[in-house]
């Protein structure tokens, strides 16, 4: 069984993005599941893919919602997103 961890994702200007989000591998964050995001502060459940996803609070761009091994996910943009290394 991976070695799971429970974090909270931050826009580069310290605004929260997704609270509770369970990562399953060590490692940078790479892409956040969408079905593994427990508090959903930007809004992206239901978004179609190619869509860049923004923060709610100063509109920086975080990443795009695609498709990463069969599921929905947001794969980050790593200027716009805190670093985060489990």
């Amino acid at each position: 069984m991976p070695k799971v961890k429970i974090i909270d994702v931050y826009c580069k200007n310290g605004h929260l993005l997704f609270g509770r989000y369970i990562k399953e591998k060590p490692g940078f964050l790479m892409k956040c599941y969408i079905d593994m995001i427990g508090k959903d502060k930007v809004g992206v459940a239901g978004l179609p893919n190619e869509t860049d996803v923004f923060c709610p609070e100063c509109k920086i761009r975080i990443g795009r919602i695609g498709i990463v091994h069969g599921r929905p996910s947001v794969i980050i943009n790593h200027g716009g997103v805190k670093r985060v290394r489990t």
